[in-house]
């Protein structure tokens, strides 16, 4: 179903059609079709095993999958790997970090589609990187080993390293999984930014109301298939029955903040 509204100067950035992925000769999601739109930040949400992380793999490029993924005008299949690097970050649920890289190593992996792994980092590569690090609220952690840190303090050294990556469309798996609130509130403000100047965002969320309250739009995900999707003012008490398969109840903050809660 989709609950689409009149558009005015929104435009298509990544588009799916027809679109099977999953692990080996299990498939998650089954010709699922959609867009993700310029300077937009989408929430996926969807039941545990509805196929989130599977899509985000797929929009990214990676694992077993069919269907056409086009960036802008060009199918992502005849883009080189490299160049695809600049366009899409993609930043999974769950990255072991074992071996002691510093904080400031990991981070410059972002900065990889820009250079070969061999080649010396040049000026404006360290300047991003330290600006990711700050913009992450970890400048104070470069030098520390990565596995030295705090699950919280390490999902936001990956963040920095995806924001390094300078990509014109971030890919998050549950980008805020391991942080307090407040420093959720401030990672979602900071894509709000990177919204706002014509970056777009997708981010997969357990957590239904922080997601709505910071995105644009929703696609909901349900056991491989897209049940709904369109802007979150749309989200409805039927839909999150059909994709939750509870009965939800809406509250209004003084503020005018939508929250929906089970009844």
């Amino acid at each position: 179903m989709d609950t689409d509204e009149p558009e005015a100067r929104r435009v298509s950035l990544y588009t799916f059609r027809g679109l099977c992925a999953g692990y080996g000769a299990k498939k998650i999601i089954d010709g699922i079709s959609g867009e993700i739109e310029r300077g937009r930040i989408t929430a996926l949400i969807g039941p545990n095993g509805g196929g989130k992380s599977t899509l985000l793999r797929a929009l990214g490029g990676l694992g077993s999958y069919s269907g056409a993924l086009t960036f802008g005008h060009r199918e992502v299949s005849g883009i080189p790997r490299r160049d695809f690097g600049r366009l899409v970050g993609f930043l999974p649920q769950n990255i072991s970090v074992r071996a002691a890289f510093s904080v400031y190593e990991i981070i410059s992996l972002g900065r990889l589609p820009f250079h070969g792994a061999l080649e010396p980092m040049k000026p404006e590569d360290d300047r991003i990187i330290l600006e990711s690090a700050e913009l992450a609220e970890v400048g104070h952690l470069l030098f520390r080993a990565a596995t030295e840190l705090s699950g919280g303090e390490r999902q936001r050294v990956l963040f920095a390293m995806t924001l390094a990556q300078q990509p014109e469309l971030f890919l998050l798996d549950e980008p805020t999984s391991a942080l307090d609130p407040s420093h959720s509130r401030r990672i979602f403000s900071l894509l709000r930014k990177l919204a706002a100047e014509g970056r777009s965002v997708v981010a997969a969320a357990h957590d239904l109301n922080g997601a709505i309250s910071c995105c644009d739009d929703f696609i909901a995900l349900k056991e491989g298939k897209i049940v709904a999707r369109g802007p979150v003012g749309l989200l409805d008490e039927k839909i999150l029955q059909e994709l939750y398969g509870i009965k939800f109840r809406r509250y209004r903050s003084e503020d005018g903040d939508t929250a929906w809660h089970p009844e």
